[in-house]
């Protein structure tokens, strides 16, 4: 049953899909375009002249004419041959791959830009989160923009073969109208009647295929990926795993096969839906395929047929019998294959109308232009005024009314129970986010009005989920290609990794991970955590954000963090998020934050003071497992 969103998908749609895919990609290379129409009508008019040459070649022989005369077809003939082979071999390995690749090349790395440039507010919406499913489930349907040249280059084979062909034809059925014959009128009437007939069942057959692999595709769409490509034991497993083996030691420890069988057996119930719609398609296409041959027979049959009479009756020589017939069967079969390519580009614009709708999207923070006042003494003020945010999506405050102050060259805690807004008063500061009310002010200036790039220099920033890149060492602290490496051994001792550092194969030179590199060394979450803090302490910005800075080191690396706090911010501003109280102790302020708003802010003294107050409460929970 065609469901309902594929029944809204007309022609004129289709059409709109294929024209801006089109032009998209014509506008990366237009050349990319010029040169397959010219090699495909070159292998047409090579095809047509080959048809046309070798009609006339066997009428001379039939006509035992001399071979003088004979061999100048022939000649010709094969020197058409030649060059035209020449021309479209030419075309396609010095052109037309390379060609093709760059704007396959272009393409694809236009999306991955969007995606590093788009504003991260747009990137956490739940909007583009579902357009990257589908991105992401149409390029596991096939070869992605690849299937745009191929069914491009069948709709224009099919368009060239029928004005070639058509070309050839007109003379011959000159001569056949002229004869006034109404038997042969009767005929060709009949030809037409059953052409058109095997045709339109064919045509309507296919079409019946191609709908119910578009109302699969539709209703596969929004799912899950791994519900997507329901498999076997293997192929599920990895999608779970995502390829890491380390899962397994999980599903033995915690005894999770009867989970993942249970799983298994959903995307087995998925698996056999599948197959029985691949039997269906199957059936279709084989339908589909016989009728083709039908309709190709027919017309083989009947041109050859009618090129006999017409022959025997004299009405014209045997080499325009052979032109007709090889013509008339070209003529069909361009035209059956004319509503097939066109329905495979319509499935292939479809597909790709998801990563135009990507590349597309325009980006909805206010882009400032004002240069951020450079100041060797950093002496830099933030304050943030009556702000009030809430997350793509959801109606839920994360901050409410939030009036806040950081004082130049102070070091302050921001602490408080999950979901409180810790983090996201941080994104709202590196303006990840802009607030839905109020304002953020850099030295009394709203920071909207700032250039973004320079105003993103002001901080260095350590957020819990950060991550680490497969590549050396010195290229993740210093985030660059380009690597100061005295002052990137300076952060990674300052951070506590000089001893890992020291023992390292090549220094900063070497590669995290195995991704990459087989020579790639393995580390710790700890080791992590450290090199991160470590690239913010490289960038030596103004504004030390840190995150949950150290939930990964254990209690002897977290001391060394704080004992050695003051001397790696180094007078620089310093914003501080954790949830163990004990380690706020050494920041001169304290915020508190409940609900997404502040209810107290001071001293790890002054607050305590506050018997009845949310850090009293928080601090003595945790005072249990603290230590003097």
């Amino acid at each position: 049953m065609q469901s309902d969103l594929t029944s809204k998908i007309s022609f004129r749609q289709n059409w709109q899909n294929i024209k801006n895919l089109i032009s998209y990609t014509y506008k990366i290379d237009k050349s990319a375009y010029f040169f397959p129409a010219l090699r495909i009508l070159s292998d047409s008019v090579r095809s047509a002249a080959s048809l046309v040459l070798s009609a006339e070649i066997l009428e001379m022989l039939y006509e035992r004419r001399p071979m003088t005369e004979i061999g100048r077809p022939v000649i010709l003939l094969l020197a058409l041959t030649f060059l035209l082979n020449m021309v479209s071999s030419v075309i396609q390995n010095e052109f037309l791959g390379p060609k093709r690749g760059n704007v396959k090349r272009v393409y694809d790395g236009n999306l991955a830009a969007k995606f590093q440039y788009m504003d991260y507010s747009l990137i956490d919406s739940p909007y583009v989160k579902d357009l990257n499913d589908r991105i992401q489930t149409d390029n596991n349907w096939g070869a992605g923009l690849n299937n745009l040249f191929w069914d491009l280059d069948a709709l224009m084979k099919c368009f060239w073969s029928l004005i070639c062909y058509t070309i050839v034809t007109l003379p011959v059925l000159k001569i056949m109208v002229s004869s006034h014959n109404p038997w042969m009128y009767l005929g060709l009437a009949a030809l037409i009647f059953v052409l058109t007939f095997l045709t339109r069942a064919a045509a309507k057959t296919e079409a019946s295929y191609n709908q119910l692999l578009l109302n699969d595709y539709m209703e596969r769409q929004p799912l899950e990926v791994q519900k997507e490509y329901a498999s076997f034991f293997w192929s599920f497993s990895s999608r779970i795993v995502r390829g890491d083996y380390h899962f397994i030691k999980d599903i033995h420890l915690y005894d999770g096969h009867n989970l993942m069988y249970h799983y298994i057996s959903e995307t087995a119930k998925e698996a056999e839906k599948k197959f029985r719609l691949m039997s269906t398609l199957g059936k279709l296409s084989g339908k589909s395929g016989m009728l083709s041959s039908a309709v190709d027979g027919a017309a083989v049959l009947a041109g050859y047929f009618f090129s006999a009479a017409y022959a025997l009756m004299g009405a014209f020589p045997v080499g325009s019998a052979i032109k007709f017939a090889g013509s008339i069967t070209s003529i069909v079969k361009s035209f059956q294959q004319l509503a097939s390519c066109f329905r495979r580009l319509s499935l292939t614009a479809r597909k790709q109308a998801s990563t135009l709708e990507m590349l597309s999207i325009s980006d909805e923070m206010y882009k400032g232009k004002l240069p951020v006042e450079k100041r060797l003494d950093n002496k830099y003020t933030i304050e943030f005024r009556n702000v009030s945010f809430k997350y793509p999506g959801t109606d839920a405050y994360a901050l409410k009314d939030l009036s806040l102050k950081l004082r130049v060259g102070e070091k302050m805690a921001i602490v408080g129970m999950n979901g409180s807004g810790k983090t996201t008063l941080i994104k709202l500061l590196c303006r990840l986010y802009d607030p839905q009310e109020g304002e953020i002010l850099l030295n009394g200036v709203d920071i909207r009005k700032f250039a973004q790039d320079e105003y993103i220099r002001l901080f260095s920033v350590v957020f819990q989920d950060f991550k680490l890149l497969s590549l050396p060492l010195g290229q993740n602290v210093a985030a660059s290609m380009d690597v100061d490496e005295a002052q990137a051994k300076e952060a990674l001792q300052t951070a506590g990794l000089s001893e890992r550092l020291d023992a390292l194969p090549n220094g900063l030179d070497t590669y995290l991970y195995q991704n990459i590199a087989d020579d790639g060394v393995e580390i710790s979450g700890g080791e992590a955590q450290k090199i991160a803090i470590a690239r913010a302490l490289y960038k030596d910005a103004p504004f030390v954000l840190l995150d949950e800075p150290t939930a990964s080191l254990d209690p002897l690396s977290e001391y060394e963090i704080y004992s050695g706090f003051n001397a790696m911010v180094n007078g620089r501003t310093a914003v501080y998020i954790s949830h163990r109280l004990s380690s706020c102790r050494f920041c001169d302020d304290i915020a508190v934050l409940h609900e997404g708003r502040l209810i107290q802010r001071g001293s790890h003294e002054e607050l305590l003071k506050d018997e009845k107050g949310k850090y009293y409460e928080l601090w003595h929970a945790q005072a249990q497992y603290y230590t003097e």
